[in-house]
Order: structure tokens, then C-alpha cells, then sequence
């Protein structure tokens, strides 16, 4: 086992100075399953003061919970002292922190047994709750009494699920039914830490596992009240033969992993429950879901505090992602690429092949792919396809004397539309002479 050389020098020291020094939590985990360590934990019975005093780089902010961060060669590592919690008072943290001597009471409050295993610089394994079986057997248990761990901090429910999710695990009955009891205590949550574990969960390998799961144990149902009516309800359609949520799922799992895409897999029918029609012949119909489910996945991820930048991508990959413009020319196409964004394009076309794979039939594979095809032709040809992309600006209207906001914005919408029909068009002059006749014909009173 090779560690970092920072992870050395930060053991080397504590050692050197008398104190323990372990690697304990994921990064352990980690190493033992063969999977990539992302971050490196350490714990001691050094305590908060001694460690500013041993590193000429520390940053203090989760000091009071025992946790010094550690700057070496411009990377960041915790190192947290050996700790007993007292009484949490609002699921979330210890109303008061004791620190200890001894570590293996500083790994009974922690939350699983596969991460209160511990390993000091030479690789030897130090593991007094039997993480190392729980490991071998694939198995999630939480240390103790599982009601205690998820009362001391609920989000601890969403990780065990997490977990799963990313290493394949099954979480033990007593924990999965401890999870189910306690599951409406994650509303104590902030939503931040709540997104955070949502995000891992939609990154993993197959995020199916951890939705499944969090629905089951009504944890999603807490988080996401909008996605109940999705579980079960069948589509009546010749063209699915899951109900929404199990739909919903299969595309999940057939998306690339990023982030925007994820979050789009997940909403993009949830408001199909509300959208049902049947026609004469039985076939089930959803006109419109996108659109109420685009504004549905904005409310959510506001309120899950998501950036603009990702609400704004998740609402226009949901908005259009019925293509229907698959058999419309070349006109219909560059509205499409307006509408979703040149850059956004790649994705809407995964989330879209995804949606097919969580369908009966897979007979829209060759007409999405020939409307990609012709989407690639026509940006290949470098014409305007955006406002960005007109030779005019709101200023350059402003200049003829019109200064009303969306006056303005129309009349750039109209050129728009112009130069869709007539690339050549696309010249400051004669924009500006079109600007000119608009207004002596006055349509736009």
C-alpha cells in the first residue's frame, strides 16, 4: 500500500512528537475494496491547540468540533482529535464536544462499521468494531444502536444510502429499518447537506439503487413530495411498460454521469401524473408534462438551494426534451438548437437516448439519431442560430430610438426569425434597415 507522501509527513509528525496518528473513515474503506480515495481523513489524540502548533499551515473552522484542516504542499487534509459526543439536540450536530484518549471510543461514535476502520503509515489495520467482516460480507450496519447514529445526525440515513449506491453494498435489516422509522427526520436537514448526498447518489454507477431505496424507506418522499404520485402510476401506452418512477429510474441509469443531466433524468416526467389522457383506442397521452415538469424541477432544486446556472440547464433539457421537431426542416431545427442552446446540445441528445432505453420499444433510436445528425450539419454551417449570433444588438435599436425593453426584445426576436429563413441577412445594415421599415409600418403598437 503507497499512501501520499503529504499523508506521511502528517503521520511522521504526529508519531514524531508522541502522539497517534491513523487514517480512519472512506479513505480506509476505500484502500480495503480497491476503489479510488478521493480524501484523506486522520485522526489523533492530539488534541485542536497541539495540532496548530505542529503545522505552519492549519485553517481553524470546524475547530470546535475537534477538526483542524492541515495545508501541505497547497492540498487540504483533516485531521480531527479523538472525540466523545454528548447529547445532539437537533439531528444534525453535538450539542457538546468531549474529546478522549482512546480511539476506539472515538470509532464508536461514528456512523457505519466499514468506516471506523483504521490504518496507521505501514498499513496495518486496526479494527475493534469489525468493519473488515462487514466489508468481506458487502454489508452497511451502523455502529451500535441504529436509532442513536440517525438521531445524533440524520443525514447519516441518506449516506447509508449513498453508500450503497456507490460500492453496491446491502444495508443491514436493523439499519434499513431504523432508516424507515426515522426516515421524516431528515427534514432537520439543511438543504445544502441534503443536495450534497443527493448529487453522490445521482453520480453513482447506477443511481437507480439509491432512489429505489430512498423511496422505499420514504426518505425521497420527504425530500421530493412531488415524485409520490410518479411511483405506480402506469402510463397506458404501448410505447411503456413501466410506471413512471420505474421509467424514470431506467433513464437515470442510462445517463452519462453529470449533473445536469441526472437532475434532468429525474424530473423530466414528474409531472406526468397530472397530464394523463386517454384516447379512443386505449393509448395513454402526457401533452404538455414537459412543460409542468420543468417548472416543477425549478421550485425543487430552488429550494434544494441548486445554482442558477444548474436550474436554468436542468429547466431547458426538460423543456425540449420531447423532440418533436424530428420531422420539420431545416427552419424547425434551428429553433430546436435556439431554444436548447448550442452547448447544452450533446446532453439533451444523452437524456434523450437514455428516455428511449426506458421505453418498450427502441424504434425512436434511428430518428434521434438522424435529427443529432442534422442538428451537427446545420451548426457545421457556422449560421446565426442564437441572438448572440446577430450582427445587431440592443443597443444598435436603441440608436433608432427605441429605448422600451421588450420592444426591444421583441424586435431582436423577429430578426431572429428573419435570419433563420435568410442566413445571408445576417448584416448590420441591412438589419438596421429592417429595424427601420418595422417602424414605419408600425406593426408592433
Amino acid at each position: 500500500m503507497k499512501l501520499p507522501t503529504d499523508i506521511y509527513e502528517i503521520m511522521d509528525r504526529l508519531n514524531g512528537y508522541g502522539y497517534e496518528a491513523f487514517l480512519v473513515g472512506g479513505a480506509v474503506r476505500n484502500i480495503l475494496l480497491n476503489l479510488e480515495v478521493k480524501d484523506y481523513d486522520i485522526t489523533t489524540n492530539a488534541k485542536p491547540s497541539e495540532l496548530v502548533g505542529l503545522f505552519k499551515k492549519t485553517i481553524l473552522t470546524g475547530v470546535r468540533f475537534g477538526t483542524v484542516t492541515v495545508v501541505i504542499n497547497s492540498r487540504s487534509y483533516e485531521i480531527t482529535t479523538y472525540r466523545r459526543d454528548y447529547e445532539y439536540l437537533d439531528s444534525r450536530r453535538p450539542s457538546v464536544v468531549r474529546f478522549s484518549d482512546e480511539l476506539e471510543e472515538d470509532l464508536t461514535r461514528r456512523d457505519f462499521t466499514i468506516n471506523a476502520i483504521c490504518m496507521d503509515k505501514e498499513g496495518n489495520v486496526i479494527d475493534p468494531l469489525n468493519g473488515m467482516e462487514d466489508i468481506n460480507n458487502r454489508i452497511i450496519r451502523a455502529i451500535g444502536n441504529p436509532d442513536t447514529r440517525f438521531k445524533e445526525d440524520a443525514l447519516r440515513m441518506m449516506r447509508a444510502i449513498r453508500l450503497m449506491s456507490e460500492i453496491e453494498f446491502t444495508i443491514d435489516e436493523n439499519t434499513l429499518s431504523s432508516i424507515t422509522a426515522n426516515a421524516s427526520s431528515i427534514s432537520y436537514i439543511s438543504a445544502e447537506r441534503i443536495q450534497n448526498e443527493l448529487n453522490k447518489i445521482l453520480l453513482s454507477r447506477k443511481p437507480s439503487l439509491g432512489l429505489f431505496k430512498m423511496m422505499e424507506t420514504g426518505m425521497l418522499g420527504t425530500i421530493i413530495p412531488e415524485i409520490i404520485p410518479c411511483v405506480g402510476f402506469q402510463q397506458f401506452s404501448s410505447y411503456h411498460d413501466q410506471d413512471v418512477f420505474s421509467h424514470t429510474m431506467i433513464v437515470l441509469d442510462n445517463t452519462s454521469p453529470k449533473l445536469e443531466i441526472r437532475l434532468a433524468a429525474l424530473f423530466h416526467d414528474i409531472d406526468k401524473p397530472n397530464c394523463l389522457t386517454i384516447d379512443e383506442n386505449g393509448e395513454g397521452h402526457f401533452y404538455g408534462h414537459h412543460i409542468e415538469s420543468a417548472r416543477i424541477s425549478k421550485e425543487v432544486l430552488k429550494r434544494l438551494k441548486y445554482s442558477n446556472d444548474v436550474i436554468e440547464k436542468v429547466y431547458r433539457l426538460i423543456r425540449y426534451h420531447p423532440l418533436k421537431e424530428i420531422n420539420i426542416g431545416d427552419k424547425g431545427v434551428k429553433r430546436f438548437i435556439n431554444k436548447v442552446g448550442k452547448d447544452n446540445l450533446e446532453d439533451m441528445f444523452n437524456l434523450n437516448y437514455a428516455d428511449i432505453m426506458g421505453k418498450s420499444t427502441y424504434k425512436g433510436i434511428a430518428k434521434l439519431k438522424n435529427m443529432e445528425e442534422r442538428t451537427q450539419q446545420i451548426i457545421n454551417r457556422h449560421e446565426p442560430l442564437n441572438l448572440k449570433d446577430l450582427e445587431i444588438k440592443g443597443k444598435d435599436i436603441k440608436e433608432l430610438g427605441i429605448h422600451e425593453g421588450p420592444l426591444i426584445g421583441e424586435i431582436l426576436d423577429r430578426l431572429m426569425t428573419l435570419v433563420f429563413d435568410n442566413p445571408e441577412d445576417n448584416n448590420r445594415e441591412k438589419l438596421i434597415q429592417y429595424v427601420k421599415e418595422m417602424m414605419k409600418e408600425n406593426p408592433l403598437d
